[in-house]
């Protein structure tokens, strides 16, 4: 006959206010009544691994999976040598959290060291059966996660959510945190919605519970689901909520800082990005996780290329490809290796170029990664196109060719796609073919498309903005203009505040420029002379990451006049700024180019018109046009124009009333009704 299961209990003075603090989820001061237990010593091994125990569980709730997987060092020894096998179990647990910081074998090795004694063990109740059990493969589901087998994590992660589900009492803070690893496993697997539902589900819970350390990890979670779906705002907006908890674990913060690192590097905010992509390097390297080390460090690196200091650059990439080396990491190696082929391009060091594309070549044959070979494929045409003679250009078109239509990683098809334009915008130069312009306007439009599956809205709106420049080339202004309209509207609707500044400032350069446009239509000029004006170099290089976004000073503009007015060109409200304005001239000369632009702009084709020295910045809502003239910079107003819009529409006053002169002709004023004057002091004033 087996020897029953005992569950250990302790009769230690605290331990049981311990236990019942750690229940409450007040885990500061139950760690403070175990440190008081511990000061008076004399504790029996029995004691000593009570508090061991209860201790692990206040950390790994705490996520602090470090300090717990310590914890549990000690306790397997003591719990073993005492035979209390559901205390060993736990001591298990505590250790395979080593998952957290890298160690997924050994942790893995723990976790399943754990099930088969869950396993062998007789007479326990079925409660404590199924707790242990949904823990195995809670933790089963994080290290099947971190090693990349996400089927098995996912299968794991579900298991563990049938059985929590079977009790009659719900543990809904149990659920919660196994919605969160499942949200993360479906952000790995590329379905960023599920992940946020999960996400959102578990935050829910947790809020209604009041917990905080969950609810700090599954914004992260919302964040990171958020950001790889491409919306920039919400992935902001719950990293920083996140981190504002002040009970957060590393693990929650490491996501947070790197989400928020990409985020502002994206937007062109360099300075704020290198801050949190170095803090989560630090952050990475005391949790000792090598993978997450080197990744932020390739990222930190990529900045100090675009910002074009490349000895910084260096700094952090050498030790990343090492470091990746060493754990044989391929994403790591590769990635690493490209942004170091691209500094030392950058810096016409060609010694280093070629030694480091040698290591590339070596990597892709040992490793037989397409990714591995795609970067040295990529490099070798970039050497290829500077030796500048025709065999060996040949030659890297066919290996750019045949990486874009591969598509193996982004950064790889995008640089490929990239130089692949310059290579034949190139061309276009020399030898003034239009029949080049076959070529390159398919390739943009692959690259247009690839952006949109990617998600990759910042790559979306630089190609926008070269498509632009390249219909400028063929001397297609209105398809310019509309495209630049849709460059900015993408860029401002994810939050690509720098890129929106940028492709905002050259729509007022091309407006500047219409004349000169026009005058080309008129004569055979040069592509080479067209391409020149069109300055397209900076759109490539911004693209491959080989330079940061420059946006242009904002100085405020100079107000005019507001109109809103239906599509036949009848007023229904305007409001100058200034005494002045000769409203007579401006309206004939704006109603003249309405006529030209009517269909373009209530199909939201294009934002702005000039009419000698003023721009007329315009915003359609429904069968309503709403309008901001002025003199200077279209941003700023542009920004105010659309709060403007958006305050009207959403005022249910101010909309019954212009709705209400819709049909009766009346004119409004500023102050009738009166909501309406507050709305345009509080934006325009």
């Amino acid at each position: 006959m087996s020897k029953p299961i005992i569950m250990p209990e302790s009769n230690l003075e605290g331990l049981k206010r311990a236990e019942s603090l750690r229940r409450e989820r007040k885990f500061q001061e139950a760690l403070q009544v175990i440190k008081k237990i511990e000061k008076k010593g004399l504790l029996t091994p029995g004691d000593q691994l009570s508090l061991l125990i209860s201790k692990g569980k206040i950390l790994t709730s705490l996520q602090q999976f470090t300090e717990a997987a310590r914890i549990g060092e000690s306790a397997y020894r003591l719990s073993q040598a005492l035979e209390r096998v559901p205390d060993t179990i736990m001591a298990l647990i505590f250790k395979s959290q080593k998952a957290f910081y890298g160690q997924f074998e050994e942790a893995m090795d723990h976790i399943l060291e754990a099930e088969t004694l869950l396993n062998s063990i007789k007479d326990v109740s079925p409660s404590f059966f199924s707790k242990q059990r949904i823990t195995i493969l809670y933790r089963k589901s994080w290290i099947y996660y971190s090693k990349i087998e996400l089927n098995e994590a996912l299968k794991s992660a579900l298991e563990c959510l049938e059985i929590q589900k079977t009790f009659k009492k719900k543990s809904g803070i149990g659920i919660a945190y196994t919605f969160q690893v499942i949200g993360f496993i479906y952000v790995s697997k590329n379905e960023y919605d599920v992940a946020i539902d999960y996400a959102s589900k578990s935050i829910e819970i947790f809020e209604e519970i009041g917990e905080l350390v969950g609810t700090a990890g599954s914004l992260s979670l919302l964040g990171l689901a958020s950001y790889n779906k491409g919306d920039i705002n919400q992935a902001l907006s719950a990293c920083k909520k996140s981190l504002s908890y002040g009970l957060i674990g590393d693990s929650a913060k490491l996501t947070n800082y790197n989400v928020l690192g990409y985020i502002y590097s994206l937007r062109g905010e360099l300075d704020r990005a290198l801050r949190y992509c170095k803090r989560a390097s630090s952050l990475a390297e005391k949790i000792n996780d090598p993978f997450q080390f080197i990744t932020i460090n390739v990222q930190i690196g990529s900045i100090y290329v675009a910002r074009r200091e490349y000895e910084h650059a260096i700094k952090y990439l050498q030790p990343s490809l090492m470091l990746a080396k060493k754990n044989n990491y391929t994403l790591g190696i590769t990635i690493s290796l490209w942004y170091l082929l691209m500094t030392y391009f950058q810096m016409d060091s060609w010694e280093e170029y070629q030694e480091t594309l040698d290591q590339y070549k070596e990597y892709g044959k040992k490793l037989e990664d397409k990714m591995t070979l795609s970067g040295y494929r990529t490099g070798k045409a970039l050497m290829l196109i500077k030796s500048g003679r025709s065999r060996n250009r040949a030659e890297a078109e066919k290996l750019l060719t045949q990486i874009v239509k591969e598509a193996v990683h982004p950064i790889f098809y995008t640089n490929a796609a990239c130089y692949l334009c310059e290579f034949y915008l190139e061309e276009l130069r020399l030898f003034n073919e239009p029949e080049i312009l076959n070529e390159l306007n398919p390739l943009i439009t692959q690259l247009l498309e690839f952006a949109e599956r990617q998600k990759s809205y910042a790559i979306l709106a630089e190609t926008k903005l070269l498509q632009a420049k390249l219909a400028l080339i063929q001397l297609d202004i209105e398809a310019s203009q509309r495209l630049l309209t849709e460059a900015q509207r993408i860029a401002d609707l994810y939050g690509l505040n720098y890129a929106a500044q940028k492709i905002s400032s050259e729509h007022d350069n091309l407006l500047g420029q219409i004349k000169v446009w026009e005058e080309f239509k008129e004569k055979d000029t040069p592509l080479a002379e067209l391409l020149k004006l069109a300055s397209v170099d900076g759109v490539l290089e911004r693209l491959q990451g080989r330079r940061a976004i420059e946006p242009p000073e904002l100085i405020e503009e100079e107000p005019i006049v507001l109109l809103i007015m239906d599509k036949s060109g009848t007023s229904f409200f305007n409001h100058p700024f200034r005494k002045d304005w000769d409203f007579e001239w401006l309206f004939s000369s704006f109603m003249s180019a309405f006529d030209t632009f009517s269909s373009q702009v209530f199909s939201e084709s294009i934002d702005r018109i000039k009419i000698g020295e003023n721009v007329i910045l315009i915003n359609p809502i429904e069968s309503f046009l709403v309008c901001y003239v002025i003199k200077g910079q279209s941003y700023p107003g542009l920004q105010k124009l659309n709060r403007f819009s958006d305050a009207i529409k959403n005022n249910t006053e101010i909309w019954a009333n212009l709705n209400n002169a819709a049909e009766t002709g009346e004119v409004l004023e500023l102050n009738k009704p009166e909501s309406l004057g507050a709305v345009v002091n509080e934006i325009f004033t």
